[in-house]
């Protein structure tokens, strides 16, 4: 960054000198005098270059640490509010009506016979109209979770909204969407019931290891292109769907019977709450896939590659991997966390412990149950599921911190160690060009005026 201030204060002195020496050479009117090149330059390299390269700088390293995560949480309350709608109120859905006039001013100045220009404001009528909702009512359905609100439906009509019309003889457009959404109908029953459901939002946080530029702390394994070729590597996902549903359960060349992704979403919800982890389960074939730990290391590289760039797995990601011949047990276990350190003890139990379980959502998940405290807070239970035992055992997953935290010396000095990529310094240096050229042009126009007057 240094030999680019450089770089770029030269640029800079350079065009300044040439736009002054051009002035002179042309006898411009808008000659840079040599004060003002002084005052212009030590302002540039003393203040504005400075500025601009530490700020671009640190807009481009936290670009390259930022990257999207999994938070897991749940549904805590289901609201169902009624806006009563009104002329020139705030319901969404309306249209033009009522008529009616206003007087505008514009200016009309004009020249009078001796030349002056005679300031003069005229009026003239305009038609405007009023804002008349559809429907006498508008109904908004949201969902409180953990993790924040939901807009389920923002300003549906009523049911059978042509009984809601506002004006009798103007009809509610079809075209409108009406009533109760099925999906909130599902959130309000289950609330009700007394048993939210699990909710994931994508969020942003930051990842050294990830943006680091050092290969030695990346994970990497030549077995990744053989695997994609056989096609027995997933694609890790991040799609969320149907507002906050996120699959994260990864057939590979099997057949698995029962409801794994909603199983999967369940047990995260507790986990993200509880562990403030984020399960992945790969489900491969052992017939296919002979060596486990090959495997494993070639997901995570893959997974932690740049073939996935911000939504790479995350920091708080839990990959376990699990090889079956029939679809119902589990003939091997092999697990990772995003982070290269810690939990290490929790990786060889889930190799021990899950060799030979039966291979089903509700003996593997479980189904953690959440109470509602508050609008954005629950207590969890977990049930007897044997990735529950395991996660909130002895060996308790516990997610590793980026920064130094309690005596863990983290990975901060990974943060020290990363450099703007080329196309970021091209983007610095033309910032700090744009500046310049902003600060040869304040010289040209509102410098010293002493050569100028020869011109008037």
């Amino acid at each position: 960054m240094l030999m680019l201030g450089f770089f770029a204060i030269a640029i800079t002195l350079g065009i300044g000198w040439g736009v002054r020496w051009y002035g002179l050479k042309t006898n411009q009117q808008w000659e840079i005098s040599v004060k003002e090149y002084l005052i212009c330059s030590l302002v540039m390299c003393l203040l504005v270059t400075p500025l601009t390269l530490w700020g671009g700088r640190s807009l481009a390293i936290s670009n390259q640490v930022t990257f999207n995560e999994n938070w897991n949480g749940w549904e805590t309350r289901a609201e169902w509010i009624k806006t009563t709608c009104t002329r020139d109120g705030i319901c969404r859905h309306c249209y033009d009506c009522d008529p009616y006039t206003v007087s505008v001013p514009y200016d009309c100045s004009y020249t009078d016979s001796d030349g002056k220009t005679v300031s003069k404001t005229c009026y003239r009528d305009e038609t405007r109209y009023h804002s008349c909702p559809y429907a006498s009512e508008e109904w908004y359905f949201g969902v409180k979770t953990t993790l924040g609100n939901y807009v389920i439906a923002g300003a549906n009509v009523p049911t059978n909204p042509q009984n809601y019309r506002y004006r009798r003889w103007t009809p509610v457009p079809s075209w409108l969407e009406s009533g109760i959404p099925d999906r909130w109908t599902e959130v309000k029953q289950r609330l009700d019931a007394g048993n939210p459901g699990p909710v994931t939002s994508r969020e942003t946080y930051e990842n050294y290891i990830l943006a680091s530029q050092t290969n030695i702390i990346r994970r990497y394994n030549d077995s990744v292109d053989t695997y994609l070729k056989a096609n027995l590597l997933p694609a890790i996902r991040s799609d969320i769907y149907n507002f906050y549903y996120l699959d994260r359960v990864y057939p590979v060349g099997v057949s698995l019977s029962g409801d794994w992704q909603s199983a999967i979403n369940r047990f995260n919800a507790a986990l993200g709450t509880s562990l403030q982890g984020d399960l992945h389960l790969v489900v491969v074939d052992s017939n296919k896939v002979t060596n486990s730990d090959n495997y494993l290391g070639a997901l995570m590289a893959y997974w932690q590659g740049d073939a996935f760039k911000k939504d790479a797995l995350s920091k708080n990601g839990i990959v376990i991997v699990v090889g079956t011949k029939d679809g119902k047990t589990i003939e091997w276990a092999r697990s990772a966390t995003g982070m290269p350190v810690g939990n290490e003890h929790l990786m060889v139990q889930i190799q021990s412990d899950l060799k030979g379980a039966a291979l089903d959502p509700k003996s593997l998940l479980g189904y953690p149950v959440a109470k509602v405290l508050s609008d954005d807070k629950v207590s969890v239970t977990t049930s007897d599921g044997l990735l529950e035992k395991i996660l909130w055992g002895q060996n308790k997953f516990s997610r590793v911190h980026m920064k130094p935290r309690d005596g863990d010396g983290g990975f901060a000095y990974l943060l020290y160690e990363l450099e703007p990529t080329s196309g970021q310094k091209t983007a610095i240096l033309f910032a700090v060009l744009f500046f310049g050229l902003i600060g040869w042009g304040i010289c040209i126009m509102v410098g010293d005026n002493t050569r100028r007057f020869r011109f008037r």
